[in-house]
């Protein structure tokens, strides 16, 4: 898809993208990435949780009327 905004390509001038040259684990303090790991699934589970209880809660709410009116 080619727009007339100007931008054209937002590449970095060396042709490398973000997701072409990772970091390697050795220039990374140990064990942060297995923190930030754990932290981003912890918040997924968290989300999701929430979310369930959220569904639980609505069709109780949704039951409760229709059987009381």
């Amino acid at each position: 898809m080619n727009s007339d905004i100007g931008f054209g390509d937002a590449r970095p001038i060396d042709g490398r993208d973000f997701w072409d040259d990772p970091k390697s684990s050795d220039s990374l303090p140990q064990g942060v990435t297995d923190g930030l790991t754990k932290r981003a699934a912890l918040t997924v589970v968290l989300a999701l949780s929430l979310g369930l209880w959220a569904a639980i809660w609505t069709a109780l709410a949704s039951l409760a009327t229709a059987v009381f009116g």
